[in-house]
């Protein structure tokens, strides 16, 4: 379990102040996958950075396992992080040493016989798929084979919590759901904790049990990830969740409304039943099935004519079936 309390990062600019976070308050479940998503600037990064103290919290408090890591004097706090892996963006990797060496170095640093080394790091190539890569040099990797190594190096300690701060922003498509994979494997076969921190929301859709939204370092939207795409409260949160709704005012009907089918209501014929139930019009205008952890959440922007006056009956029919809707307003 992960717990931070009223976590604040303000930096120093000569005489200003910059505040990136402000009380965090924020729980991370043991063996789930959380991931951290907002704009450029929503303090997202300085907040998975502080979860290590690679970042120096200006207040507050970073519960891991019962223990307060800004109680810990430094030699407690290097042993405390030997339990945390993290991987970055840039990789980070030692351009000189070969990828052998790049995933052995914290092992040398935490002084292991060189008998346990080695078999430590033969074991990490094959569960990243790198076992043919052993003698090769970063500059001659891909990204994506750049990007396991320092997976397979943030590994190397046996940590409880892998910290990922941009992990697939360097990568193309592919090669990101490839890590992406990889990161969901490890989690589900290790039992690791995982924090993702990013700023695209198909990574949190394709493996974060949970997410957390910030903005101008500060929480505004925590939940399930399906719950939050299925009914995200806040504006923000609804730019990374959704598309706009701009209609064609040709194909706009008496009432335009924008639906979000989850939880099994996706697999049931709702609109048919919709229509005999208060003899209506619908014209479907848009509409995708998407997956999120599993889950199906269903889209669907549907025009309504012969409405008369029962506005509020359809849209309790529609919330009674589990389906969020919100009327359109096409200018």
């Amino acid at each position: 379990m992960i717990r931070l309390k009223n976590l604040t990062k303000i930096y120093k600019k000569g005489k200003h102040e910059v505040t990136a976070l402000k009380n965090i308050n924020l729980e991370v479940s043991k063996g789930s996958i959380h991931g951290i998503i907002g704009l450029s600037g929503a303090g997202k990064s300085s907040l998975i950075r502080c979860i290590n103290r690679l970042e120096e919290p200006t207040s507050g408090e970073i519960w891991i396992d019962g223990i307060n890591l800004m109680s810990l004097n430094n030699k407690n706090l290097r042993n405390a992080r030997k339990r945390m892996g993290m991987i970055f963006q840039g990789f980070n990797l030692l351009w000189s040493k070969t990828v052998f060496d790049n995933i052995a170095f914290p092992l040398k640093l935490s002084r292991l016989p060189e008998a346990q080394i080695k078999e430590r790091v033969i074991s990490l190539l094959e569960l990243v798929e790198l076992s043919d890569k052993a003698n090769s040099y970063p500059s001659q990797l891909s990204g994506g084979q750049k990007q396991r190594v320092g997976i397979a190096r943030a590994l190397a300690n046996e940590p409880n919590i892998l910290l990922c701060d941009e992990a697939t922003s360097a990568l193309d498509p592919k090669t990101t759901k490839q890590i992406l994979t990889l990161l969901k494997s490890i989690n589900q076969s290790l039992g690791i904790t995982v924090i993702v921190v990013t700023h695209e929301m198909d990574v949190i859709k394709e493996i974060c049990d949970y997410v957390t939204i910030l903005e101008g370092g500060e929480i505004i939207e925590e939940g399930n990830t399906i719950d939050v795409f299925s009914k995200p409260s806040n504006e923000i949160t609804k730019h990374f969740v959704e598309s706009p709704n701009y209609l064609p005012k040709d194909l706009v009907d008496d009432i335009t409304m924008s639906l979000s089918f989850m939880k099994g209501s996706a697999k049931i014929p709702i609109i048919s039943k919709l229509i005999k139930e208060f003899d209506i019009d619908v014209n479907i205008l848009s509409g995708q099935i998407e997956y999120i952890q599993n889950e199906p959440l269903g889209k669907l922007t549907i025009g309504i004519s012969n409405i008369s006056d029962n506005l509020d009956d359809i849209i309790s029919y529609f919330e009674s079936n589990n389906v969020k809707v919100e009327v359109i307003t096409n200018e």
